[in-house]
């Protein structure tokens, strides 16, 4: 791979002001030459040179700028070059088919310059998954969080860990080299101390790629409630739109309806759903036939519930107490009193009135602070997908290490114990691309587009 030289249009194919082409390794310069004025030449140093390009067809040159950068410098670790030029799309087409005919140049694939920057170890797994969530950030938190990982948000912890248990396992391995010594390089207690502390950070690293890893991209808000209850003009009032049908007659809502909400620059998905009620009883066929539909549909309803960010559970202002028979989690639940335009407020859960407006932007604000805590501020996605299960797999390994120095264990073997601490770090690895296979860098660099 290093071999070879690639190329790349790196932003977004179409008319622009501005456009730019990336040209990576060892033959990066000298696939330029003749093609730019004045002359280029590798050197030691990064150069930024003004000048213009000269190709077949083009009867007058083309003003443009070259960005050099030498090996061991640049984004990818070998020699690079950035050519940046006027936006025109037919221009940008006509350098790449010069440069590539010149035949020491190749097309490069999609996420081919990250990876180069990964192998070279410019970038470790977790740095390269960030560079693409920068890239798809739909939000600015989204953002905030890939831009951290990407300075070495998780990179760091996870270099602390693994920095950790190879000091303790040198400490271990060296009373095994030297037994004649009989010299207690660390003792027992001591390293169940040590292990002990490092539980504790793999913990916290768990635990913020588990709540990442299943949480959606966009966070989910379910209206739950009983027939009637004023979901439907609810979820119309925070849409500030006619998306659902409101109508007095209970019942009305049979399916769900989904629509995206953004509150404060954050996009959400709203959820309308069947209202949560027991149904009839009588033997009548079509009332047979309409109670099924109507369980159908709130077992949806308690289907989407269980896999929503956030539930609003809303009740009629006439409730005398505050309502929950669903056993809702509250930690995860708003409860909301609708309808208190047409009853004096009885004090319980947050009123609001649909109708004159009460309380719904008290009700944003309270959704947005909820959403707010329990969005991660650390991991993409993609990397809480891909390393949860060896960082599960690392803390089970861990916590079979710490029983084996647990001072009330009969078992103790040394050797057992150096091999328990490799193979935690062989696991975390895994995270951090320091232990990997190509179906790894296949999953994560095939999604990248071209020119990244």
């Amino acid at each position: 791979m290093f071999e070879e030289t690639i190329i790349a249009q790196s932003t977004v194919r179409g008319a622009a002001i501005r456009g730019m082409i990336r040209i990576n390794g060892p033959a990066a310069i000298a696939s330029l030459r003749g093609l730019f004025e004045p002359e280029l030449h590798a050197e030691p140093k990064p150069y930024v040179k003004t000048g213009h390009l000269i190709f077949w067809g083009n009867s007058r040159p083309i003003p443009a700028k070259i960005f050099y950068w030498s090996e061991g410098r640049g984004y990818t670790g070998q020699q690079s070059v950035e050519i940046h030029t006027l936006g025109s799309q037919s221009i940008l087409d006509a350098i790449m088919t010069v440069v590539v005919q010149s035949g020491n140049v190749r097309q490069a694939r999609p996420g081919e310059l990250t990876l180069r920057a990964f192998l070279s170890g410019r970038l470790d797994l977790t740095q390269a998954e960030a560079v693409l969530g920068v890239i798809e950030a739909p939000t600015s938190n989204a953002l905030k969080i890939a831009l951290q990982q990407l300075a070495g948000g998780m990179t760091q912890p996870l270099k602390q860990i693994r920095e950790k248990l190879i000091e303790t396992l040198a400490h271990l391995e060296a009373g095994l080299d030297f037994p004649e010594e009989d010299i207690e390089f660390i003792s027992r207690s001591e390293m169940g101390l040590i292990l002990g502390e490092i539980r504790k950070r793999l913990e916290l690293l768990q635990q913020q790629i588990t709540r990442r890893g299943y949480s959606e991209e966009r966070p989910k808000i379910t209206l739950l409630g009983q027939p009637n209850a004023g979901k439907s003009t609810l979820f119309n009032t925070l849409l500030q739109t006619n998306r659902a049908i409101v109508s007095p007659i209970p019942g009305t809502t049979r399916d769900y309806l989904e629509a995206e909400l953004i509150l404060d620059g954050l996009p959400c998905t709203l959820v309308d759903t069947a209202g949560m009620s027991a149904g009839v009883s009588e033997s009548n066929n079509n009332i047979d036939a309409i109670d099924s539909i109507d369980e159908t549909a709130q077992q949806l309803s308690k289907q989407i519930s269980r896999q929503s960010d956030l539930i609003i559970y809303c009740f009629e202002n006439e409730a005398q107490e505050l309502a929950n028979p669903l056993g809702l989690e509250e930690t995860k639940t708003l409860f909301v009193r609708t309808k208190t335009d047409l009853k004096q407020s009885n004090g319980i859960g947050i009123a609001v009135s649909s109708k004159t407006g009460e309380g719904i932007d008290s009700l944003r604000t309270m959704i947005l602070q909820h959403l707010r805590a329990i969005l991660p501020d650390d991991v993409v996605h993609s990397t809480a997908l891909r390393c949860r299960e060896s960082v599960n797999g690392a803390m089970e390994l861990l916590e079979q290490a710490l029983e084996m120095c647990d001072s009330q264990s009969s078992f103790f073997d040394e050797s057992i114990l150096a091999s328990q601490i490799r193979s935690v770090l062989e696991m975390l690895g895994l995270t951090d691309g320091s232990v990997y296979t190509d179906h790894i860098l296949d999953e994560i660099f095939s999604r990248f587009c071209i020119g990244k």
